[in-house]
């Protein structure tokens, strides 16, 4: 019996280190990798926001998660996922696809986000005021997750604390 794929959801707020931080956990788990900011581009909705075009990008990281699960192959999936109601849809899928699933809240200090925010980055569009409107509408995960402060503990050291949670879970 082969074990059953892998669905790691990195879930922050911008400039919190996610990115950065789900391709090294990625690259180290030999997973594949799925972000946010790269398939609205793709999608060709970047600079678009709006609830239908949030949706789009949503429903086709969805499509792209469960095509991956089901040909039994580990994946990393990069977004804010600062809504309850947009992780009970990942929650469903692992499910469906009898993946065992991981949450990682990786945070940063807010002196840090404005610090990283006023450095143009190619993967986001994200703005210190994107970054306090998110903060403030961020629902708890609630279940329990890994926690990663980016602001105190290196990427390695990131990665390591990861790959310790996600070995350890019983594959049953």
């Amino acid at each position: 019996m082969s074990p059953k794929p892998m669905l790691i959801l990195v879930a922050g707020l911008p400039a919190s280190g996610k990115t950065t931080f789900a391709n090294a956990l990625a690259e180290k788990l030999d997973a594949f990798r799925l972000n946010s900011d790269a398939l609205r581009e793709k999608l060709n909705l970047r600079g678009k926001y709006d609830p239908a075009s949030k949706q789009k990008v949503y429903d086709a990281m969805l499509t792209l998660a469960e095509e991956t699960l089901l040909e039994g192959k580990n994946l990393v999936v990069d977004s804010t996922f600062y809504k309850e109601a947009l992780r009970k849809h990942w929650h469903n899928l692992a499910a469906k696809t009898n993946a065992a699933s991981y949450f990682i809240e990786v945070t940063v200090a807010d002196e840090d986000a404005r610090k990283r925010l006023q450095i143009p980055r190619a993967d986001s569009e994200a703005t210190w005021n994107v970054y306090k409107a998110l903060k403030e509408d961020w629902e708890p995960i609630r279940e329990p997750h890994l926690k990663l402060n980016a602001s105190k503990l290196s990427l390695d050291e990131m990665v390591e604390e990861a790959v310790k949670v996600v070995g350890m879970r019983d594959e049953g």
